[in-house]
């Protein structure tokens, strides 16, 4: 007879089998299927692009579209995960992301060409088109500093020169610019689901749906949806140096584009995840372009540490005035006492532990002298400017 405990276990095997092949074909890389791709890529780098965004896939902090170009041409161009988790949509080449600030370069481009068609000089007063303007600054102005207009002025503007809704100008744009899947609101459209992955019931981390805003609220601009492949179109059509990143604030989504024209290099990072790291799969993507090291977020599994070395990490840190916490031992475990509340932290390698219940870990720093005098905090990022000094 088997004993309850080695059933136990067993079952517990097969879960963790099932699971594994559930995220191996739910999750599993898929070319966009529209374009012709160049593959003059090499494969060693396709393949660490691969690796890098399935990683934080696995992570649940990304979730969507890879797109890398030189010289107008597409070299990579792949989706990772679902755009609908809860009906188990895939990506497709006209799935559209929420784009947030991507969506002001195009908006500034939709009113250069109504100023060109219009012969309206971009020295004009926008006093003469925006009553809630009463200083001397200029349409040019706007245009070079949209950030420092309320936020809505650029939109307001097109439809004060043009006569036409928002809405209208984008449908011309973007059929004039043979733009297949970039609008604002369009009938039977195809747009991914925007996610977070957090801890909102006290109950572990989950994957938690975004309830979608009313149009209204997501006014102009930052309502604009796109694909990466439409964005690459818009950038061919007007090269300038960009750099954009950041995640939609009541949606779910995440974004990175970085367009450098002297090394005609773009990447696209579009995410149904609202977490912040579009910027950081970018930057190690240029890395490995450039054929240089780069950084991976470390898996959230338990590392078998030598338990000798814990004692190095027990002390008093602080954040600043208000935030004082203590490491301390149990049961040959790491836990961080910050008041009544005592936290169990999950070793990730020799010198980075992370938290169950949030996606958070304390990486350890040390001195010239080897001996653990920071923490660096990681609220879900591989790098961090919250740094806690051991004060005993």
């Amino acid at each position: 007879m088997y004993s309850n405990l080695y059933l136990l276990n067993l079952r517990q095997v097969k879960k963790k089998i099932i699971k594994s092949l559930i995220i191996l074909t739910a999750f599993s890389a898929c070319t966009n299927d529209s374009k012709i791709i160049d593959t003059s890529l090499e494969k060693s780098k396709r393949e660490q692009i691969n690796e890098l965004a399935n990683r934080y896939l696995i992570l649940n902090r990304f979730s969507g579209t890879v797109l890398v170009a030189q010289n107008g041409k597409t070299i990579f161009n792949q989706s990772f995960g679902l755009a609908d988790y809860e009906n188990s949509i895939p990506f497709s080449s006209s799935t559209a992301f929420n784009i947030g600030e991507i969506g002001r370069p195009i908006s500034t481009q939709v009113l250069i060409g109504i100023l060109k068609d219009q012969k309206i000089k971009p020295s004009t007063k926008l006093s003469e088109y925006l009553i809630s303007i009463d200083s001397d600054s200029t349409i040019e102005d706007l245009i070079q500093q949209p950030t420092a207009f309320d936020n809505n002025s650029l939109e307001i503007l097109i439809e004060n020169i043009s006569n036409k809704s928002y809405q209208e100008n984008i449908e011309t744009y973007s059929k004039n610019l043979g733009l297949d899947n970039t609008y604002f609101q369009k009938a039977d459209s195809l747009c991914a689901v925007g996610y977070q992955y957090h801890n909102y019931r006290g109950k572990g981390l989950e994957l938690v749906k975004w309830v979608p805003n009313d149009q209204k609220e997501a006014f102009r601009s930052k309502g604009l949806k796109s694909t990466a492949g439409d964005l690459l179109k818009i950038l061919n059509a007007n090269p300038t140096d960009l750099y954009i990143d950041g995640y939609t604030k009541n949606d779910g989504f995440s974004y990175s584009l970085m367009n450098n024209v002297k090394d005609n290099t773009t990447i696209i990072i579009l995410s149904n995840r609202r977490h912040p790291v579009a910027s950081e799969i970018s930057g190690s993507i240029q890395a490995i372009l450039d054929e240089k090291e780069y950084k991976r977020p470390l898996l959230r599994e338990p590392f078998d540490i030598d338990k000798s070395i814990l004692r190095k990490f027990l002390g008093t840190y602080s954040l600043n005035d208000n935030v004082v916490f203590d490491v301390l031992i149990s049961n040959d475990s790491l836990y961080v006492l910050m008041g009544n509340q005592k936290v169990f932290i999950v070793p990730q390698s020799s010198h980075q532990f992370y938290m169950e219940d949030v996606d958070a870990s304390l990486r350890f720093l040390t001195d010239s002298t080897n001996t653990v005098n920071q923490i660096e905090l990681l609220d879900g990022f591989m790098e961090s400017e919250k740094i806690a000094t051991r004060i005993k």
